[in-house]
């Protein structure tokens, strides 16, 4: 039988970065991939400092409904070397994640990438036709073997807005949802105007943050 392929997201608390990449991802799997691949899919988030049991944070949560998504239901979770080994790809918001991912379980440093660097990396890719997990795994693979080739470690940070105002909710999404975009054109199948729509409303990021901003998102 295929195996599931499994999406871990990971930043410190779970409670914002990769609880809302975490939230779209689910989303974009059931909007792009065909219906019998997308229930292989496991997306799931978790934190290296996780407040266990927290929701979403409010703003993060504001964020995910103007994309289409819904975190309502996310708790954080404290993330584990299970998690790290059983992951088909780890998604981290930081290279200090990153570093502390393959610490802990070396054998995930083919699959580990910071949501920018894999937004970058994804860019220089072209778009596998996506049937099964297996398809999946190989644009994995394919991430891997083009990631020196994109390589900016100076832009691989997420900035973590937990304790901040506004900006940080701002700079947070510009820094996030482009790239997460561009990984979801390879990995998901997301078509290439949706990726632009989400670049367009992440250079607006205030939008994101009102209360009536539900049809920004490309669906």
């Amino acid at each position: 039988m295929e195996q599931d392929f499994k999406v871990l997201v990971a930043c410190t608390g779970n409670i914002h970065r990769s609880a809302l990449a975490a939230t779209l991802c689910q989303e974009w799997v059931h909007w792009y991939l065909p219906a019998d691949l997308a229930e292989r899919v496991q997306i799931s988030s978790a934190g290296f400092g996780a407040p266990v049991g927290a929701r979403m944070g409010t703003r993060a949560q504001k964020i995910a409904v103007a994309l289409g998504g819904d975190g309502s239901t996310h708790r954080a979770t404290q993330i584990t070397d299970r998690m790290l080994e059983d992951a088909d790809v780890v998604l981290v918001a930081t290279r200090r994640h990153l570093e502390s991912a393959i610490g802990r379980v070396p054998s995930a440093l083919r699959r580990s990438f910071t949501v920018r660097e894999s937004g970058r990396v994804a860019g220089t890719l072209r778009r596998r036709s996506l049937q099964s997990t297996e398809d999946l795994r190989t644009v994995v693979a394919d991430l891997a073997r083009a990631r020196s080739a994109a390589a900016d470690p100076d832009a691989d940070d997420i900035i973590d807005p937990q304790g901040q105002g506004a900006e940080a909710y701002l700079q947070m999404i510009r820094e996030e949802i482009p790239p997460l975009a561009q990984l979801a054109h390879v990995l998901f199948g997301m078509p290439r105007p949706d990726v632009e729509a989400y670049a367009a409303a992440a250079a607006q990021p205030a939008l994101l943050l009102t209360d009536d901003s539900r049809t920004i998102a490309p669906r």
